[in-house]
């Protein structure tokens, strides 16, 4: 199995407000109809949702085109190497028998089998595009819909492992970038207020992940007693309004406190072009300030699209595969700084 060739086309070209907004996703979790739910199901259960979801794949032309990749036969790093691409969850990303991944690479749509509940549809979108993934994973839930039973309820709705999904079943989510916030000490009280929306905030990883570089995700909390097109018009506002603050700030930062922003920049490209040794929470660290630069005009042949991929690629699982072998944190620690040396020595700078 090639997780690199499947993959390969994750991203798109850059999408609206990319200087802020790296990607939205929209997810939707559904369960089969007389069938116990993953947390309880047997492998008989399991077997037959993984069977239903095969047959459904091969007989519907508008899903011909989805990759199929084995979970349970994915070795650890593959299926690290997938989490961090952001394809496949956590829970999936631990493996075992009768998961499966049915993933179309260009169009960035993915149905996951028997993770937390039977099916996770999502889309993922670059930039801030919530109705356009919304659309296409809602196309995606009506062909599926239509040949597989889903299990409802008349007075609560689509019915979900977990408590906080039932309703919609839906989750929708932005990534965002916001160090200005951050640097002018705005982050902590906005993380206070986001419950109050109906909403949550999460680290990169999502649920239980840590912080990193400045990069938070947000996404609806409440599914029960409100419609998809309610639900996606609450996380636009909220986002929209939290692009103008994040603007607001990096303008005041830049006008006021440049010298200090320059600083941090130019500090961080040091350090990524000279370091021997790095862990990931560093690298993180020092490629947050460095799309600051991108903005400044500092690296004129660096995108916020190349550099996120180049947080994608320093990643352990990616380093791994590209170096064709597991390898210890320490080893993984040279290689990230190898790799970024190289990246951003070729960079052009314009200090």
């Amino acid at each position: 199995m090639d997780v690199v060739r499947l993959t390969e086309n994750w991203a798109e070209p850059p999408g609206p407000v990319s200087h802020v907004v790296i990607s939205s996703r929209v997810r939707l979790a559904r369960n089969l109809e007389r069938i116990v739910f993953p947390p309880h199901a047997d492998s008989k259960d399991l077997r037959q949702v993984c069977e239903a979801v095969d047959r459904l794949i091969r007989s519907e032309a508008a899903l011909k085109e989805f990759a199929r990749i084995d979970i349970g036969a994915c070795r650890a790093v593959e299926r690290m190497f997938l989490r961090e691409n952001h394809i496949i969850s956590p829970e999936l990303e631990q493996g075992g028998e009768f998961r499966v991944l049915h993933f179309d690479p260009k169009r960035s749509c993915a149905i996951m089998v028997n993770e937390e509940d039977h099916l996770r549809m999502y889309c993922l979108r670059s930039g801030l595009q919530l109705t356009a993934a919304w659309e296409e994973i809602h196309a995606v839930d009506t062909v599926v819909g239509r040949s597989l039973c889903y299990a409802c309820s008349d007075k609560y709705g689509f019915l979900t492992a977990c408590p906080t999904n039932v309703g919609t079943g839906m989750r929708a989510s932005v990534m965002l970038h916001l160090p200005g916030l951050v640097m002018t000490r705005q982050m902590d009280e906005i993380i206070k207020t986001i419950p109050h929306h109906g909403l949550a905030v999460r680290g990169y990883y999502g649920e239980n992940s840590e912080f990193l570089g400045d990069f938070y995700q947000i996404s609806n909390e409440v599914t029960l007693g409100k419609t998809d097109v309610e639900i996606l018009e609450g996380l636009q506002k909220f986002i929209e309004r939290l692009v103008s603050r994040e603007e607001a700030a990096r303008a005041s930062l830049l006008d006021k406190r440049h010298w200090q922003v320059e600083d941090v920049i130019w500090r961080a490209y040091g350090v990524l072009t000279h370091a021997r040794i790095m862990s990931s929470k560093e690298a993180f660290q020092l490629l947050s300030p460095i799309r600051l630069g991108i903005e400044r005009g500092y690296f004129p042949t660096l995108t916020h699209h190349r550099l996120n991929r180049f947080i994608v690629a320093m990643q352990p699982g990616h380093l791994q595969i590209a170096e064709g072998s597991e390898m210890p944190p320490v080893e993984r620690g040279l290689a990230r700084a190898r790799f970024l040396r190289s990246v951003f020595s070729e960079l052009k700078t314009a200090n």
